[in-house]
């Protein structure tokens, strides 16, 4: 099976960021074998000696670096929150003010009233979730569905 230049850029993010091991990448590259062969570009992959190799060769084959759309960006802090690796707080804020991305107007508004509960409000978390579940629903199955790809 062939894959875009936009799934290689996930997986070269994920690489970067340690989300997907050496280990696991080669296991990835591996279980794309089937009986009709396998891509060629995933077989240089299962061969290479380390992470700097697969990266190297995924940037020079696809001209990406590893650096996903704001909505791969919003759906990871979602579902990080999602599985609670990450506060609500730190999702937003990561969202605003990390990421530095082009949200549509509302969506930014609803994430800034989310993020002002934080500061004043006794029941911050609850207040500020009804904020932003619309946009964390929205966002979190892009991000889920690309890293799918690769068994992370």
């Amino acid at each position: 099976m062939k894959h875009s230049a936009d799934e290689y850029n996930v997986l070269s993010y994920l690489l970067k960021k340690n989300a997907i091991s050496y280990e696991k990448a080669i296991e990835w590259a591996y279980s794309q074998y089937t009986d009709e062969g396998i891509d060629q570009f995933v077989e240089r992959i299962s061969l290479a000696s380390d992470v700097s190799e697969i990266l190297e060769m995924i940037s020079n084959n696809f001209q990406v670096y590893g650096e996903p759309d704001q909505d791969f960006l919003v759906g990871e802090a979602a579902s990080k929150y999602s599985n609670a690796q990450i506060s609500l707080y730190d999702a937003v804020a990561r969202i605003l003010f990390d990421l530095d991305l082009e949200l549509p107007e509302e969506e930014r508004q609803e994430l800034y009233i989310a993020e002002d509960y934080f500061g004043w409000h006794d029941q911050a978390e609850e207040e500020a979730v009804k904020h932003v579940q619309p946009i964390f629903s929205k966002y979190r199955p892009i991000y889920e569905r690309a890293v799918a790809k690769f068994s992370v």
